[in-house]
């Protein structure tokens, strides 16, 4: 660490700098000048790569001769040259395509620099603190200036050792002047040195050591450019453990001895820059033992060469599973037999697989979506790490079978492995948030809120990253109270909770979250605006007015948060407080962009749509006036956005919420007004914009303006390459709502099957629109008065057949249209069936539906089968004397039969007698399950349907 230069009083002449005056009278002030001046021109001009030139004698021959060539411009391995005396060190050169095979050269720096450099480290420790320091700082050149620093220096030592024996050796007895530091004249390449740089040569006791190495190497592996320095690295350790220069020349210091923590940091290189073959080939090297038998293996080598797997070119999750199983059981073994790795003061702790192994291995896992399996990893090490008994994480019905499973694993399941005492770590925050993030990569909201409520449920506290994954899941989902939990657990997080890891210290790397940030806000406002109905739309705003009161840093509203906060007053219909958000915005200096005006004109359609709504329920207070107020604001907003003066055009997500106010208000003729607009501002349509206009066309139960779009659609489908204007469900179920509006009950029939052939999946609404609408329907006096009660009970039975859709099946609503009808168009046998099959499926039915049948079974003549009805009430709790109407017709009932002297136990010979089915006996079932009778049911109902012709 360079000291801070403190400004004298005194000035300094320019001319003391030359004569050496201020080195007798300041010399430690000017020494910390130079190094704070070289400093500085380093950081302005940083160099691209470290290209070493090798410190050589310069009273050598040899050293003048290859001075021009010898510098560290190698790669993994070493020239022809110096290739014979590191055979034994040097590791494989790697294949990997990522890494580069050049590099850059700088000039090279005088020795003057050097040990300018060097004058202010008084111990090897402040030197290594400083290389570290610069590392993790992303200043890697620097770092390895001061590296390459300790070399020059080591080599002008053993130039000063070499003269002194040449001294000793030309003059017997040697003058007692001979030998010291004043009378001995150092050069660097034919240069002679300044007689200060000689003195600290000849009196520092800075030398080159392992630790040295490794933290240049270390630095090397924290680049912000890996590629290049991976060759930097393994040059650095290539000479280092070299015993001699490249001129063939002995070293002063001779060659460094290699530890584990030399390795790590190799590795490490290799991890940064994806490169799996190289990180391989050095594991094996060491697993091996022959090249390096003093350096034991330990959990931190196999997790970098783990997270090397992650980061190659194409992410290899088998290979990662692989190395983590080696690694467990090559521990394992060296901890059972006492030659496991670790410190003098840990023996056995680094012996095994720690924690952060098998996280490399989730979030290998989770970079290649493999969401799954890095839920099933986690799940196996709850299950390995404790003896509680914890119960399975895994929900296997969203993954994959238990039975089908096999397990990742796998070692502590062999019987080779059987005597070792393989211990696996339990599951930590960052393991937790690793598997949520491999969800949040798949987009497995669900499963992804499931594990983040195991963790808090198993005690371990989310990180600031796994909360925010949770954040947004809520608001991919709309789970706007879950949202703001997670949000209060974040403003829950300290200083202490986390250690700073190696990752973070890089330079440019995510650093934790102390709180909140502005991320996990807009995240929040976002689930807020997407809660089922726009309900949670004011604490949306709450929160965008808090983000300007938050104590944490980063966490001003920007547009996004602005825009997500409209976007919640767009769902809930308050397009007066989204245009009263749009001023403040602009009081704040923070510009709107399309984005949010379109969210603002869509709380305008919103607002539309529920007073609307609210006027169709016989509100009289709400006059049609009220309705168009929120449509002329949209309206008027579009204009503005469209005029020459506006820097915000409006984009064809503008036009459809437009589109859609006036579709809500009723303006059919506004609405392709507007289409017309949109088209002449080049812009082209979707399929949301045809929805949009089959709205309108719904609204209004305007069939032909319906058929007018499905024109549009088709002619755009035809035009467009891609095929991506198609009419889709939701235009075929705006149009069969039109029709029924429209009292068009064969157009919506027909529409159903024109969906069904398009191979298109209605879902239940659709099926009970064209229930209704054929149930509402008036037929046609010169057809049978039965037919349209009879497409709609073949409606129902494709509803329940094995052609329905999937996720299409009766519900209480199709059941109480159906009944309804049957019972006004005196078919009580099917409807009394309808009322079975109801309670079959585990519908209630309600009394005025019992009412219904009775009356029509009255109306038929059929005393008693509404009697037996009557009775059957007591098994779903109705009592029907305590309905008058029922009451009533029971008295009634009995009356008759006293008088025609019948029981409750006579023959009824009355027939019910239908299109489909026809049956004497009164307990038939005609939708229950029927006996198989040579033909399927389902596929002549399906038949019917279709071949129904108008």
């Amino acid at each position: 660490m360079v000291p801070r230069i403190r400004r004298g009083r005194r000035m300094m002449h320019s001319a003391s700098l030359t004569n050496g005056a201020i080195l007798k009278n300041n010399k430690r002030t000017l020494m910390f000048q130079l190094a704070a001046y070289l400093l500085a021109i380093v950081c302005l001009f940083p160099c691209t790569t470290c290209a070493f030139q090798q410190c050589k004698l310069a009273s050598s021959p040899i050293s003048s001769q290859r001075a021009a060539q010898s510098t560290w411009q190698q790669r993994i391995r070493l020239p022809a040259s110096a290739a014979a005396s590191t055979a034994e060190t040097t590791p494989k050169t790697s294949n990997n395509p990522r890494i580069q095979t050049t590099s850059t050269q700088i000039q090279q720096p005088s020795p003057e620099h050097d040990i300018e450099l060097l004058s202010i480290y008084k111990s090897n420790k402040h030197l290594e603190n400083n290389i570290v320091r610069l590392g993790r700082m992303g200043r890697t050149e620097q770092a390895l200036q001061l590296y390459q620093a300790i070399w020059t220096l080591d080599s002008l030592k053993d130039q000063y050792r070499k003269i002194v024996q040449k001294n000793k050796s030309n003059s017997t007895p040697p003058p007692p002047t001979s030998t010291s530091p004043a009378s001995i004249q150092l050069e660097w390449n034919n240069e002679p040195l300044s007689p200060h740089l000689t003195n600290f040569v000849t009196t520092s006791k800075l030398r080159p050591t392992t630790r040295l190495m490794n933290s240049a190497i270390d630095a090397c592996a924290r680049a912000t450019r890996p590629q290049i320095h991976q060759h930097t690295a393994f040059s650095l350790y290539t000479h280092a453990t070299s015993p001699q220069n490249a001129d063939g020349t002995k070293k002063y210091s001779g060659a460094l001895s290699p530890n584990v923590f030399t390795f790590g940091a190799l590795l490490a290189c290799c991890a940064r820059n994806g490169d799996t073959t190289q990180s391989l080939e050095l594991l094996q090297d060491l697993e091996e033992g022959g090249r390096f038998p003093d350096v034991a293996l330990n959990g931190v080598i196999y997790s970098t060469v783990i997270s090397a797997c992650e980061r190659a070119e194409v992410v290899d999750v088998n290979l990662a599973l692989e190395v983590l199983n080696n690694a467990t059981v090559v521990l394992a073994g060296r901890a059972s037999d006492g030659s496991g790795g670790g410190t003098k003061h840990n023996n056995n702790q680094n012996a095994v697989m720690g924690v952060v192994g098998y996280n490399a291995a989730i979030s290998t896992m989770a970079r290649a979506m493999e969401w799954k399996m890095a839920s099933q990893l986690l799940d196996e090490m709850i299950i390995h790490s404790t003896t509680t008994g914890l119960p399975s994480i895994v929900n296997w019905e969203t993954s994959i079978p238990e039975e089908e499973m096999e397990p990742l694993l796998h070692v502590l399941h062999d019987e080779r492995y059987k005597d070792l005492n393989i211990v696996v770590p339990k599951p930590d925050e960052v393991t937790f948030g690793t598997v949520l993030a491999a969800c949040e990569r798949s987009g497995e909201w669900e499963e992804l809120l499931r594990i983040a409520k195991a963790a808090i449920e198993y005690g371990v506290k989310l990180d600031g990253m796994a909360l925010t994954s949770a954040l947004h899941a809520c608001q991919q989902l709309g789970l706007a109270e879950d949202a703001l939990e997670y949000l209060e657990l974040m403003k829950q997080l300290g200083d202490e909770d986390f250690p700073i890891t190696r990752g973070r210290q890089r330079m440019g790397a995510k650093q934790k979250l102390h709180g909140p940030d502005a991320v996990a806000y807009r995240l929040a406002i976002s689930a807020c605006a997407r809660a089922p109905g726009g309900h949670r739309w004011q604490d949306g705003i709450r929160l965008l007015n808090e983000m300007r009161t938050s104590k944490y840093k980063n966490c001003a509203p920007d547009v996004v948060a602005y825009t997500a906060a409209i976007a919640g007053c767009s769902e809930a219909g308050e397009y007066t407080s989204a245009m009263q958000l749009i001023q403040t915005m602009r009081q704040e200096g923070i510009q709107p962009n399309v984005v949010t005006f379109s969210a603002v004109i869509n709380a305008c359609a919103s607002a539309s749509a529920n007073l609307a709504r609210k006027r169709e329920e016989e509100d009289r207070s709400i006059a049609m006036e009220d309705v168009r107020l929120p449509m002329t604001r949209a309206l008027k907003l579009l204009e503005a956005m469209k005029s020459p003066t506006s820097s915000i055009k409006p984009n064809i997500v503008t036009y459809n919420a437009a589109i859609r106010a006036c579709a809500e208000c009723l303006n059919l003729a506004g609405a392709f007004d507007l289409l017309r607009q949109l088209k002449e501002d080049g812009l082209e349509p979707t399929i949301v914009t045809y929805g949009s206009l089959m709205t309108a066309c719904e609204r209004m139960g305007d069939v032909e303006a319906a058929s007018k779009v499905f024109r549009m659609v088709k002619e755009d489908d035809g035009g467009n390459d891609n095929n991506d204007i198609q009419a889709n469900e939701i235009i075929y179920g705006a149009a069969i709502s039109c029709c029924r509006k429209a009292r068009q009950p064969e157009r919506a029939l027909l529409l159903l099957r024109k969906m069904i052939s398009d191979e298109l999946s209605p879902n239940t609404a659709t099926f009970n629109t064209v229930v209704a609408a054929l149930a509402e329907g008036k037929p046609d006096s010169k057809i049978d008065n039965n037919i349209l009660w009879e497409k709609a009970l073949a409606v129902f039975k494709v509803m329940k057949s094995k052609h329905a859709p999937p996720g299409v099946a009766p519900n209480r609503q199709t059941y109480n249209i159906l009944v309804r009808c049957l019972a006004a168009n005196l078919q009580p046998g099917y409807a009394e069936s309808l009322l079975t099959a109801m309670r079959k499926d585990g519908f209630v039915p309600d009394v005025d539906l019992y009412t219904l049948t009775v009356r029509s079974y009255e109306r038929c003549g059929n005393p008693m089968k509404a009697l037996r009805l009557m009775e059957s009430m007591r098994e779903v709790g109705y009592h029907f004397y305590e309905v008058k109407m029922l009451d009533d017709a029971f008295k009634n009932g009995v009356k008759i039969l006293n008088q025609v002297g019948k029981g409750f136990s006579s023959e009824d010979t009355s027939t019910v007698r239908g299109p489909f089915f026809s049956a004497d006996d009164d307990d038939m079932d005609y939708f229950g399950d029927q006996e198989d009778d040579g033909y399927d049911e389902d596929e002549y109902d399906y038949q019917l349907l279709n071949s129904l012709k108008y």
